[in-house]
């Protein structure tokens, strides 16, 4: 029997990465015999009429539609529409990252399921689903760890090793090409704004200096999108804090910021890996984290290695020595600009040997091309919509989950500071010392030596990420 689906989607097929996704989940639903609706984009408009009557339209076109069997949201989109039992029988929400209208999907009785692309986002989507209340004993969630399933997302670049024609951009400008066939070292961070710049120009500057103090000629130059080289251009010219310093850094070193850094328009996929492969490193120093990480993968399957802080799926996104290398301290986080001369040292060592550089990315294309497959995509979609159509689970009890260190967490020290997704923070000693203490141990065993006066202590801990609750392990 045919059955139905309704896809609310933010990003269109093929429009970027999420819509890559989106294009390839819609042709999988098809496969396993969903007719299936799309709509695309939260706010339609006519022209540049800005009364919402195209919305209204929509949403009455949404009513008029016979119930589905299914409905599948990106977390964005949940800004469309939201979900209802009188619209679908079950509902889903694909996410490509956390931001979209939190407060729709954190409590939802109507969202059945919880879709993720990498384990990152498994374990920090279940660990805000899990928040307890611990005056209450309960989880924002009653069944946070049962809802959420992992799909394994396909690579482009696994079926089309040459870039994804479907994937718009412009080619490589002359001004690049000029740039990669000189004699500087090039390297890249091109994600639209994920970069914190501050970490980059410190990087950048660094192995500029180093490059001179070695008695090289050599520049060394970052291909960032235009975008971006216009929000640095202008922090610049304002003379804000880090931008100041990173100026007069370059002064010193007789470099202007054009001589250091290249901005380039989006690029098509093709564009992009002629990009890698010509390209020495990349960066990927973020403040955003990254809930996936196309850009990363994409870089090591191409042979350029990637250093970064592994904000998001960063730390997880290959196994160690796979061509991305993680490196982070406290101090890069907390204000010691000189802290990014350690990044800029190991970049400038690993250039010195480039067959290491290259065995160590090969691993990684091997890995990416065993693991993120249409074919691993395709059963990990179907595997997740049988579990939807499965009974639910029962809640595991509140007093048997097991306390451990959040998942935003990257870096904690022995001082107390805390380096996160979400915040950068240094902990009282009586919180560093109540963390320690309830590492490891289960929530009923926390509750009982819990001393009254330090519950609200302990629920700031998991509100503020440091702390989360898991199952007790098999």
């Amino acid at each position: 029997m045919t059955r139905r689906a309704t896809l609310f989607l933010e990003a269109a097929p093929y429009a970027n990465a999420s819509g890559y996704i989106n294009a390839l989940l819609a042709e999988e639903l098809s496969r396993l015999g969903y007719t299936h609706e799309a709509h695309v984009g939260q706010h339609p408009v006519a022209g540049n009429i800005v009364t919402p009557l195209a919305t209204a339209d929509r949403l009455r076109r949404i009513r008029a539609a016979p119930k589905a069997d299914l409905a599948i949201y990106c977390d964005r989109a949940l800004a469309m529409r939201l979900p209802t039992r009188e619209q679908a029988r079950k509902t889903l929400v694909l996410f490509h990252g956390l931001m979209g209208t939190p407060s729709t999907w954190l409590e939802s009785p109507v969202i059945d399921g919880h879709w993720v692309l990498s384990p990152y986002m498994e374990r920090a989507l279940t660990s805000l689903l899990a928040l307890p209340d611990w005056r209450r004993r309960q989880c924002l969630h009653p069944r946070a760890f049962q809802t959420v399933s992992l799909l394994t997302p396909p690579l482009p670049c696994v079926d089309e090793a040459r870039g994804h024609p479907e994937l718009k951009g412009a080619e490589l400008p002359p001004h690049l090409r000029e740039a990669l066939e000189s004699t500087d070292v090039i390297g890249h961070a091109v994600q639209p704004g994920k970069p914190d710049w501050g970490a980059v120009t410190a990087i950048m500057l660094n192995l500029n200096a180093l490059a001179r103090e070695h008695g090289q000629r050599r520049r060394f130059r970052l291909v960032i999108e235009a975008e971006d080289f216009a929000l640095v251009r202008h922090a610049f010219a304002r003379g804000d804090g880090s931008a100041e310093a990173a100026r007069m850094g370059l002064d010193a070193l007789g470099l202007t910021l054009e001589d250091v850094l290249v901005p380039v328009e989006k690029l098509s996929q093709p564009a992009l890996f002629q990009l890698f492969r010509s390209a020495r490193f990349g960066l990927a120093y973020n403040g955003f984290p990254e809930p996936f990480g196309f850009y990363v993968l994409e870089s090591v399957f191409n042979g350029c290695p990637v250093y970064t802080n592994g904000s998001g799926n960063n730390r997880f996104a290959l196994p160690p020595d796979h061509g991305i290398h993680v490196h982070e301290t406290a101090g890069m986080s907390f204000g010691d600009v000189g802290a990014f001369a350690e990044v800029a040292s190991r970049i400038f060592a690993d250039l010195e040997d480039p067959e290491a550089q290259a065995a160590s990315c090969l691993r990684g294309r091997e890995h990416i091309q065993r693991t993120f497959t249409r074919a691993a995509f395709a059963r990990s979609v179907e595997t997740c919509l049988l579990r939807l159509e499965g009974s639910p689970a029962e809640p595991v009890p509140f007093e048997t989950l097991e306390v451990e260190s959040g998942p935003l967490v990257r870096c904690l020290d022995e001082e107390g500071h805390v380096v996160s997704d979400f915040e950068h923070v240094v902990l009282e000693p009586a919180e560093l010392q109540l963390l320690r203490d309830v590492r490891g141990r289960n929530a009923g065993e926390v509750a009982a030596r819990l001393p009254p006066e330090k519950t609200d202590m302990l629920q700031e801990l998991f509100s503020r990420g440091m702390l989360t609750l898991r199952p007790p392990a098999l």
